[in-house]
């Protein structure tokens, strides 16, 4: 129908006429439907009236008025709900956002949108309402009285404490600038995991502690010898496995060898095993116990 417009009105007599045999009870609803009926642009469908064009702005425009601009009266309500809840329109673009509106409405409708602009060149900002009709004259070159509040404040001085990193709970380490909730339990579940920190350079080893936060901590760090050793002849292989500096192929090839070879006397008997390398005894020796 847009593009072939049809001479007239339509003639709807026999449809209704149809539709009051089938449905005799709703009778009175069908013959009050052409009052619902949306008018295409400036020309008419059935008995409702032609659109008109006006310049209007939806920000104040009754729902008469848009009925009258051509809008089918319930995207009409839409506006009047929107603008209820509090919307407003700042720019014509807004407008084509309303649910149920045509952009071909929008598109006829654009040229004749008018959005009043608020008059801030005659508002008087010297003056604020005290929210019982009468306003007080505000000089904003004298000085507001909360500068003087924050001149009487002083910074709140840091306490540098000192912790053991063996006993510290994970509430002491968090007295230390940078160290949360997060951070204190990954430091304490990694020394109870090792048997506790033989040196303070063990505490940047956490997984996912930055360094800058370690080297700023690092001198508020003690340590005392608490340390729970590993027993090499006796421990299982499970509990080899949780040691953080040995994998899982190295506590398997330790639990074997010594299953195959005997216990071990010493260190350099230990070291007879190719699965560990120099360094990884430099790190272990201080945890191992013979007895």
């Amino acid at each position: 129908p847009f593009l072939f417009p049809r001479e007239g009105p339509i003639d709807f007599t026999q449809l209704r006429a149809e539709i009051a045999a089938a449905y005799p009870d709703d009778v009175a609803s069908v013959n009050d439907s052409t009052e619902n009926e949306r008018p295409f642009g400036n020309r008419s469908v059935g008995n409702a009236s032609p659109a008109a064009t006006f310049p209007f702005d939806p920000n104040t425009a009754t729902k008469e008025e848009f009925v009258s601009l051509g809008l089918a009266p319930r995207t009409a309500q839409t506006i009047l709900n929107y603008r209820n809840k509090g919307g407003k329109f700042f720019k014509k673009e807004d407008f084509k956002k309303i649910y149920g509106l045509r952009s071909e409405d929008y598109a006829r409708l654009e040229a004749w949108i008018r959005l009043e602009k608020p008059d801030f060149a005659q508002r008087d900002f010297s003056r604020k309402p005290d929210y019982q009709g009468v306003t007080e004259k505000v000089d904003y070159k004298e000085k507001p009285a909360y500068e003087s509040h924050y001149e009487k404040y002083t910074p709140k001085k840091e306490t540098l404490v000192e912790i053991d990193i063996n006993t510290a709970t994970d509430e002491e380490w968090q007295q230390l600038r940078g160290i949360g909730p997060g951070y204190s339990k990954k430091i304490t579940n990694f020394r109870e995991k090792l048997g506790g920190f033989y040196s303070v350079e063990q505490v940047a080893e956490t997984y996912n502690l930055p360094d800058s936060v370690f080297q700023s901590i690092r001198p508020f760090l003690k340590i005392s010898p608490v340390i729970k050793p590993i027993k090499v002849n006796s421990a299982t292989l499970e509990e080899l496995k949780m040691h953080p500096y040995i994998s899982s192929y190295q506590a398997t090839a330790w639990f074997n060898y010594r299953q195959q070879h005997g216990t071990f006397a010493n260190l350099e008997g230990m070291k007879k095993m190719y699965a560990f390398k120099a360094e990884d005894w430099k790190r272990l020796e201080p945890y191992l116990s013979f007895e």
